[in-house]
């Protein structure tokens, strides 16, 4: 029988968890203010959705409850662990002063706050470059698929991915005009929220023997699913509140960004969520190795959730 979304998605996260759990009490050694911040960002309770879009782009879900063996598969954990180092720099760099300017990430003080700005800069630097460092130490593959993925999150998170996007869209506070909007608002959020989510995804399957026929299936549907999480984040913005969030609600109008609902209207935004959702589905349904209830049930998943 098929496994509900539900289960695959706490299966995998139990599954990074351990080896978060096990893996980074030795990697974050000796103990410095550093890797106090490090860790103290990277445990503040994330949904771990990108290294869930790792390992679901490696296992089929039927067998995630099957492997309790992390050692076995240890390449796509190191590859999980790259992309949760990567993503939470990024957001302790945005909640920086000169950022985002933010004080609450996930329900609890940012990173800055409790500790200090030079810190938290210093901390989403070590974990940028751990990132890295981590898919250096792949095992049992050959040094193709070690440098192809060094190459996917460099395409994702480095100057043509996540950062211009983060480039792009506060230079967009500064600009009044309307002009190009549409093709603006989409660049921004293709780089910045999707291409980390692509290279998710695509690092996962790229450690699997069948990667290359299923990696511009895999490849068109993260970019949706980029989207489609960003246009939700516009959404919960809006209609969020703190508790749920766990950040502050309201920041991207009072800040004058880009987003679906202050550039088309709510209704349109709901609307383009939900054929992002159709057209998500419709990526993987005629496709063997992903027609099943992980990427079929994700889109609906994203564009339902409250954080």
């Amino acid at each position: 029988m098929p496994t509900p979304l539900s289960d695959i998605l706490t299966n995998s996260k139990q599954l990074f968890d351990s080896f978060f759990e096990s893996y980074t009490k030795e990697l974050f050694q000796p103990q410095t203010r550093i890797t106090d911040a490090c860790l103290y960002s990277l445990k503040a309770g994330g949904k771990r959705i990108r290294p869930i879009f790792v390992l679901n782009s490696f296992f089929h879900p039927n067998d995630l409850p099957k492997i309790l063996n992390t050692k076995e598969h240890h390449s796509v954990y190191l590859a999980s662990l790259a992309v949760e180092c990567i993503h939470t720099y990024s957001l302790i760099h945005d909640d920086l002063p000169a950022m985002d300017d933010d004080d609450t990430r996930r329900g609890m003080p940012t990173c800055h706050v409790q500790f200090d700005e030079a810190t938290a800069i210093l901390a989403g630097d070590t974990l940028n470059s751990l990132s890295f460092y981590l898919l250096s130490l792949y095992e049992n593959t050959d040094s193709a698929a070690i440098r192809d993925s060094i190459q996917i999150l460099h395409r994702g998170a480095g100057m043509n991915g996540m950062i211009l996007g983060q480039m792009e869209d506060i230079e967009e506070e500064k600009n009044p005009s309307a002009k190009g909007k549409e093709s603006k608002l989409t660049s921004i959020h293709e780089k910045k929220t999707g291409a980390l989510i692509e290279a998710s995804f695509l690092l996962g399957n790229r450690l699997r023997p069948d990667w290359i026929e299923r990696e511009t299936v895999i490849s068109s549907y993260a970019k949706e699913i980029g989207l489609l999480f960003q246009i939700t984040d516009d959404i919960l913005d809006v209609e969020g509140n703190l508790a749920e969030l766990g950040k502050t609600p309201g920041k991207d109008a009072k800040a004058g960004k880009l987003t679906y609902p202050s550039l088309y209207g709510m209704e349109t935004a709901k609307k383009l969520r939900d054929e992002s959702v159709t057209k998500a589905i419709s990526l993987v349904s005629n496709v063997t190795s992903l027609n099943n209830e992980f990427f079929l049930g994700l889109p609906k998943y994203i564009a339902e959730r409250k954080n």
